[in-house]
């Protein structure tokens, strides 16, 4: 083995590799800066992507880095969800993740002193995966006939500073475009979390964020606060928080906010719960209360909103516990006989089964009175987003909870969402079991094709990827994607802005901030009728 193994590092070592560090010319990541000695890092710096994805070929990845503490850090090389790096606890080198059967595995070497180099070789042969620390070779981990993910280096607690970044084989990783600022951050107004991120265009072209304010913690459950700022430049910057619904001690979430084009009027979809009951207690019936749905409205572009209006007892069935509207935004609908129609998307739980579904509740009276669509033939879905089609049927794009199969689940309409039919999962859709978003960015015209945008974590084993696919033909192919964000990324919301420009919302960082990530229209995707005729044969 060990022979084995020297034949592989000097395969490493003669080979000529792929320059992986950002040129010149690239924006770095946030948290990062060039010097003369190499790209630096910041504590909790965004993770630096190399470009490159490990895949089944046989691949080689090279770094040379220096740690300024090098102790209680969790710095690693990330591929794919898997970690080879410091212990965040104790400062050991370790080894875990999926390549490495899920475990955390402690390494019997000896640890690099603060601000010495050392370096870190991989190589993926064969059925094998083979690893060199800093001079140590590793025995052999089990491969996979898997993709292992994308190569990136992560700083976390440390300042890292990046001397040599290489790769060769593998695929290139999808192009990161756009750029973000954060709109709220933890420890912000003295809130603990902020989550659950929705978005929307005012008619009067303001953007409008919303999210739970958790004030005690991350936790589902408790004082959470549902607030909302305004963004007056197409998200490059954010105003102060306003407090749109605050019931004390309890739960006040999910937000889900639509546009009345006709009127301009905002309806705002939400839930409540008291705040000492937890999912769990109200899935079982245990609870002292449950779960209820809720309406607020602003007739002024969200400056100011009417009291909740409760709507419980005509969009909640006797059987169903748990209850959640979104999260993400509503449709109006543009075609067809149920043109105007509100569609907001939600889920719920039966209380015999356990079983999770995805259902509509839709208005067509602009929000004065709400009815409840269809729930999903199958079960196993939950938290969705609506988009609609351009022959006027509508698209439910669903969280899947079969863990086996991480990918994304839909449902068709053909009725305005009365019915579902054609339940599926999506394989190029690939989710860690997590929120996402759909939207539209255009109708199909004279020499072009529409558009759908979607966005999630893309990836099977955990949140983080945050990525941006575009599909060409109503979703039945998702031929285009683009990087947002490689690091630790949860859920999103879409919007189009009225220059053609995207605007996605998600959570970032371990849920430590929600970020406003702008994609200008010239980086988006601008597929003609002919070049899908041609390429595609539809």
């Amino acid at each position: 083995m060990c022979a084995r193994l020297a034949v592989a590092i000097l395969l490493l070592s003669s080979c000529a590799m792929r320059q992986a560090l950002p040129p010149e010319s690239e924006p770095l990541p946030d948290g990062w800066k060039r010097t003369e000695a190499g790209l630096v890092g910041s504590p909790m710096a965004t993770p630096l992507p190399s470009g490159w994805t490990l895949d089944t070929t046989g691949s080689r990845v090279e770094v040379e880095f220096t740690l300024a503490d090098a102790g209680t850090t969790a710095a690693s090389l990330m591929i794919g969800s898997s970690h080879i790096g410091f212990c965040g606890r104790d400062g050991r080198p370790f080894i875990e993740g999926a390549l490495f059967g899920g475990r955390t595995l402690a390494l019997e070497i000896d640890a690099p002193q603060p601000g010495e180099r050392f370096t870190i070789r991989v190589l993926r042969q064969g059925q094998e995966l083979l690893i060199d620390w800093n001079g140590n070779l590793l025995p052999a981990v089990p491969n996979s006939d898997a993709d292992f993910g994308p190569v990136n280096l992560r700083p976390h607690r440390d300042t890292m500073t990046v001397h040599r970044f290489e790769v060769i084989g593998g695929r290139r990783a999808p192009t990161r475009i756009g750029q973000s600022v954060a709109v709220w951050k933890s420890g912000e107004d003295g809130i603990d979390t902020y989550r659950i991120p929705a978005l929307i265009v005012a008619a009067n072209g303001d953007l409008l964020a919303f999210a739970e304010a958790r004030h005690a913690s991350s936790s589902d459950a408790g004082d959470i606060d549902l607030v909302m700022k305004r963004s007056r430049d197409g998200g490059r910057s954010w105003s102060e928080a306003q407090t749109i619904w605050n019931e004390g001690v309890n739960t006040c979430g999910n937000p889900c906010p639509v546009v009345d084009e006709l009127t301009g009027h905002i309806l705002l979809l939400a839930t409540h719960n008291l705040g000492h009951d937890h999912e769990r207690e109200i899935i079982d019936r245990t609870s002292e209360g449950t779960r209820t749905v809720w309406v607020m409205r602003s007739t002024d572009h969200g400056k100011s909103w009417s009291d909740p209006e409760e709507i419980t007892a005509s969009i909640k069935k006797e059987n169903w516990t748990w209850y959640a509207t979104g999260p993400g935004a509503g449709i109006q609908m543009q075609r067809g006989v149920h043109e105007n129609r509100l569609v907001i998307p939600c889920d719920h739980i039966e209380a015999e089964t356990k079983h999770y579904y995805s259902h509509v509740i839709y208005s067509d009276d602009g929000g004065a009175t709400w009815e409840l669509g269809g729930s999903t033939p199958h079960h196993q879905v939950n938290e969705c987003e609506v988009v609609e089609l351009e022959d006027g049927h509508l698209l439910l794009n669903m969280r899947n909870y079969d863990r086996v199969k991480r990918t994304r689940q839909q449902a068709l309409s053909e009725d305005g969402g009365q019915t579902w039919q054609d339940q599926r999962h999506v394989e190029t859709l690939v989710e860690p079991i997590c929120q996402a978003s759909i939207r539209r960015l255009r109708w199909a015209g004279p020499n072009q094709s529409g558009i759908l945008l979607f966005s999630n974590p893309a990836s099977r084993d955990s949140r983080e990827s945050m990525t941006l696919r575009a599909s060409y033909d109503d979703g039945e192919t998702w031929d285009w994607e683009a990087l947002l964000d490689p690091g630790p990324s949860a859920y999103s919301c879409l919007q189009v802005l009225a220059d053609g420009s995207v605007i996605c919302l998600y959570e970032a960082g371990g849920y430590r901030s929600i970020r406003a990530h702008r994609i200008n229209s010239s980086e988006l995707p601008t597929a003609s009728l002919s070049l899908i005729d041609q390429t595609s044969g539809r």
